[in-house]
């Protein structure tokens, strides 16, 4: 890779950095009314095919490549500022470990692999409520995000060698999710839902290298990163004097 290539991909990278505390300074500038609250949450994964989450399979003469994203979570912290009773603002920070499978079929041969990936997610979403009773919330949310990929994944054993490259260190994608939350004024909120993952682009370039009885076969796949979750969540009780004390 050229000098002037690694200038563009950092160029794009701190472009993307500064946008993102542009928006959250101006977000915070904004909010002045409403109360904030924290929580925590955790997000198994589940690989679902027709949300393109499925299995991913290229081909070499007679030999197949098959990568598939097995499991993972989403976990970490996030702040909610609401507006209103029924429209809210929500952002955080969140580790994700994705679990993929690598699987190489020759003729008279089959191995089975392992490899992950981990990232972290920033989301800025905003929420829509609907109250369905005295203390319960069905809420829907959408917004974009910004993913970060620390470094390039590797593996390999005696047939084959594996290298996912990642396609930027910062990129944009969208999340979409659809829940339920038991609010109470002492106990904090519960919060049971679904959220989908996907970003604008594909995030690694997965390359695979299959050597073995003479065979020596290359293919690339590009990984999509897409993911559905269940999503678990605890959101603290709202310090209400604090958020008084800067309504007054």
């Amino acid at each position: 890779m050229s000098d002037r290539q690694v200038s563009i991909k950092l160029t794009q990278a701190t472009a993307t950095f500064l946008f993102f505390i542009f928006l959250m300074q101006a977000l915070t500038a904004c909010a002045q009314k409403g109360s904030t609250v924290v929580g925590i949450q955790y997000k198994p994964i589940f690989p679902a095919a027709f949300l393109g989450t499925g299995k991913q399979t290229s081909t070499s003469n007679t030999v197949s490549f098959d990568v598939e994203l097995k499991s993972g979570f989403c976990g970490g912290m996030f702040v909610r500022h609401s507006f209103t009773d029924l429209l809210s603002f929500e952002t955080g920070i969140n580790y994700i470990k994705r679990n993929y499978s690598l699987s190489i079929t020759d003729s008279s041969f089959k191995g089975d692999s392992k490899f992950r990936i981990i990232g972290y997610e920033i989301p800025l979403s905003l929420l829509a409520y609907i109250q369905l009773g005295e203390k319960i919330y069905m809420n829907a949310s959408m917004g974009p995000g910004v993913d970060m990929f620390a470094s390039n994944v590797q593996s390999y054993d005696e047939y084959f060698q594996h290298v996912s490259f990642r396609r930027n260190l910062f990129q944009m994608s969208v999340l979409a999710n659809i829940g339920w939350e038991y609010r109470t004024e002492k106990s904090g909120y519960i919060y049971l839902g679904a959220s989908y993952h996907r970003p604008f682009s594909y995030i690694f370039l997965t390359k695979i290298e299959y050597r073995y009885r003479g065979k020596d076969e290359i293919t690339s796949q590009k990984l999509l990163g897409n993911y559905l979750t269940l999503d678990l969540r605890y959101i603290f009780p709202e310090n209400k004097s604090k958020n008084n004390r800067r309504t007054n």
